[in-house]
């Protein structure tokens, strides 16, 4: 068993380097090569690579690894740039995914025949974008900063959105009820609790780790931050919150101690930084060759059709109509239409929907294996599409900062 393991984990890190090189050549981003990687790996193809969605190594990387991402992508943003969009943010993050839910579930509905509330489940699993794919793909980007602080800061928000909202529907389900008090007031209990812990482990940490006298693990600065990410998620987890946006809540905070009067030696910040961004790569690569591995291509085939409606309304329909409806109310951020079309076209499927597919199986939902295949075809056409043309797209309507390194 040990060897097995360690075999998994050499054979991935290796793919992991392989296709950061193949990336580099061909241009691509490293995400989707770990993707399809990924897929050759599997089950389904070589099968050299076997972690199910619900097995505990997949749940790990799914939790605390995405963690981690969220909090080396809370890291990175500023405070003072969100500030001017935090309208927009706000709407995104709840009415946002509401449209996307209910646009994408009654389309779902119609193509494969479903009752409402079953296709609002798939809508719901689909709803938020994912910060696992975004953070990597453009925290070190020449985007415009405002706008891909945006993007990235949307999908930490998000997440926690569209998990309420497909649990409370799959309970709904499961139950035979129809009341929507429940789901609407376990989304506020959540939202608050993540909020409250996230904060209060974020300035926990920082204090620990700044240059005042309180910075008693300035010299330990990364083992800290996994501690105190280990530690929030599961306090989260046992009071019904987001651990997800716990993190991210935490790596913000310290990203922007100076608004708190608190700094770090330099020295140290830089130990930080160096540290979560390695780890964020390492976690990246573990989280989408697993993913790829798990594809379910087989249930993917019994349902293209109806599952291909679904996530063209999903990336044609729903993402416009929601990121017009959140975005042009907001008159201070001044959005134009260049970087509102940027919005549109950005909202990648990835980690938080496969890990909620693993759980809604686990809770012996209906059609689940319709949910599978949707959700599958979300995430190959989302990477394959979005995360390869984002780049071109951006430079076609001027949304390159020519300063940024390239």
């Amino acid at each position: 068993m040990t060897r097995d393991v360690i075999l998994t984990v050499g054979l991935l890190l290796a793919a992991g380097l392989a296709a950061r090189v193949l990336a580099d050549a061909l241009r691509l981003p490293e995400i989707v090569l770990l993707l399809a990687i990924g897929a050759l790996l599997g089950p389904s193809a070589l099968d050299v690579v076997d972690v199910p969605l619900d097995s505990l190594g997949a749940q790990l990387l799914f939790t605390f690894g995405v963690s981690s991402i969220l909090f080396y992508g809370g890291l990175n943003l500023s405070l003072t740039v969100l500030r001017g969009v935090s309208l927009s943010l706000a709407l995104l993050a709840v009415p946002g995914v509401l449209v996307t839910a209910l646009l994408t579930g009654a389309v779902a509905a119609l193509a494969f025949g479903l009752p409402f509330e079953q296709g609002l489940l798939i809508g719901a699993v689909l709803s938020p974008t994912d910060p696992a794919i975004l953070i990597p793909l453009f925290v070190a980007s020449r985007l415009r900063l405002r706008l891909a602080q945006t993007v990235i800061a949307e999908s930490a928000f998000n997440d926690p959105t569209g998990a309420v909202l497909a649990l409370a529907v799959a309970g709904s389900l499961l139950s035979g009820e129809g009341d929507v008090g429940g789901p609407v007031s376990d989304f506020v209990v959540e939202l608050a609790v993540s909020s409250v812990v996230g904060v209060l482990a974020g300035v926990l940490l920082l204090a620990t780790i700044s240059s005042r006298r309180t910075g008693i693990l300035r010299d330990s600065a990364p083992i800290a931050v996994l501690a105190v990410v280990s530690v929030s998620y599961v306090s989260l987890d046992f009071a019904g919150g987001s651990g997800y946006l716990g993190a991210f809540l935490a790596g913000l905070i310290v990203g922007n101690m100076e608004l708190l009067g608190l700094a770090m030696h330099t020295h140290n910040e830089d130990e930080l930084r160096v540290a979560s961004r390695t780890l964020a790569e390492v976690v990246t690569i573990f989280v989408f060759l697993v993913l790829g591995a798990a594809l379910p291509f087989a249930t993917l085939a019994d349902h293209w059709a109806p599952s291909l409606a679904v996530v063209a309304v999903l990336l044609l329909i729903a993402r416009p109509v929601a990121v017009l409806a959140c975005t042009l109310p907001d008159r201070r951020a001044r959005w134009t239409r260049g970087e509102l079309a940027f919005l549109c076209w950005t909202r990648e499927t990835g980690v938080v929907p496969a890990a909620l597919v693993g759980v809604l199986a686990g809770l012996g939902v209906p059609n689940v294996d319709v949910l599978t295949g949707v959700v599958a075809l979300a995430i190959v056409a989302t990477l394959l599409l979005q995360a390869t043309l984002a780049p071109w797209l951006a430079g076609r309507l001027g949304l390159l900062d020519p300063s940024a390194p390239g």
